[in-house]
């Protein structure tokens, strides 16, 4: 295999087929405390000090520092960026939000019906979530007798992706990403940040807002995407490579840094597997990108089963829920996603000469 710019020449990808495996680590990680309470233990958390959702995320967030790079780069103007941005989120989340408020809700809360829908909380429940800062996590009287209580403890890393968005958004506003050596100085300068404020952290030095916390938790495999797009002319997918990066997380096993160590190495693993196409993949990719839908309907998807079986085991759940949480994710990307997706050229020219108009406008009136 060549480099990554080298690869990038070609759709032919497997990217489709390991987002959607991401996300059913978090529907199988999450299974755990939604049938059996928040004190069960997710898998991997013993042996790696992540959880296989906090993979699944990872995996997520390092598949974006790359691609959304990459994304800014061929953009035509910062509004193309922001529309693709918001286009590739917002709808499908507008509509689970509803869902679940609307649909959901009434159907399973143990409120009456008029008492349901007179609370302020259905509805600031959709109006609070798109703002993604301060998710809620409830809705009245629904679930509440659950081993784990909730609507959709999902949607929380959402916030941090958007944030992360903005800062490529910054980067490339400045310039940065633009010029190697400007986007080395910034990633010398994050890395600096990230294990001072890991060993202030450690130390008890600093005690910072648990958003604060969990942005430069997240950030850092966002970051190595970042770098695997930077250097993309430079990194090859070697599998010498490969086995290097896996050493290297054994060799610092228990240490202060195996969990930084192993995410460098998971990643390098998520690219050489997600460019090593095969024919199983060019047929997946014929089906669509189902993975955004299934991360965001497994959690009520599980919640359901929670309430209606009860006693259900954490396996019986994982299958049973991917099966029903598959549904609405294949509707959302066909009716929902992609559509709106096809659209962002024609939603990004139009905002661009709304712009260039206001913009005459205001230039007229202000040289009055």
């Amino acid at each position: 295999m060549g480099n990554l710019a080298e690869m990038l020449k070609s759709r032919d990808n497997n990217f489709n087929f390991i987002r959607m495996v991401a996300a059913l680590f978090v529907l199988i990680s999450h299974a755990y405390p939604l049938s059996r309470g928040a004190s069960e233990v997710e898998p991997l958390v013993a042996q790696l000090g992540i959880s296989l959702g906090g993979l699944g995320v990872f995996t997520f967030f390092c598949i974006s520092g790359f691609f959304i790079s990459l994304s800014y780069e061929r953009s035509k103007t910062n509004i193309d960026f922001v529309v693709a941005r918001i286009l590739r989120l917002y709808p499908a989340l507008l509509v689970v939000l509803i869902l679940s408020a609307l649909v959901i809700g009434p159907l399973f809360t143990v409120m009456d019906m008029r008492d349901y829908f007179s609370s302020s909380e259905v509805y600031s429940y959709i109006t609070a979530n798109l703002k993604l800062k301060d998710i809620h996590f409830q809705l009245p009287g629904l679930f509440q007798d659950n081993p784990y209580p909730g609507i959709n403890g999902s949607l929380w890393t959402l916030y941090y992706e958007v944030l992360l968005y903005a800062l490529v958004l910054v980067l490339g506003m400045l310039g940065c990403l633009k010029r190697i050596r400007s986007v080395s100085l910034f990633f010398v300068a994050y890395f600096i940040f990230y294990f001072t404020f890991r060993f202030l952290l450690e130390e008890g030095y600093t005690h910072p807002g648990m958003q604060m916390r969990m942005w430069v938790q997240w950030s850092f495999a966002f970051v190595v995407g970042m770098v695997l797009y930077a250097y993309k002319l430079n990194i090859r997918l070697n599998y010498r490579i490969l086995v290097g990066c896996w050493l290297g997380a054994l060799f610092l096993y228990k240490t202060p840094v195996f969990v930084e160590t192993f995410v460098i190495a998971w990643g390098y693993s998520v690219f050489y597997a997600g460019f090593n196409t095969q024919w199983f993949a060019r047929q997946y990719n014929k089906l669509g990108d189902y993975s955004y839908g299934l991360y965001i309907y497994a959690f009520p998807t599980q919640e359901i089963l929670a309430h209606l079986w009860k006693g259900i085991s954490p396996i019986t759940m994982i299958f049973v829920a991917f099966a029903f949480a598959l549904i609405p994710a294949v509707l959302s990307w066909h009716f929902i996603e992609r559509p709106c997706i096809l659209r962002k050229r024609t939603v990004a020219q139009r905002l661009s000469e709304s712009f260039a108009r206001f913009s005459k406008i205001f230039n007229r009136y202000s040289t009055k």
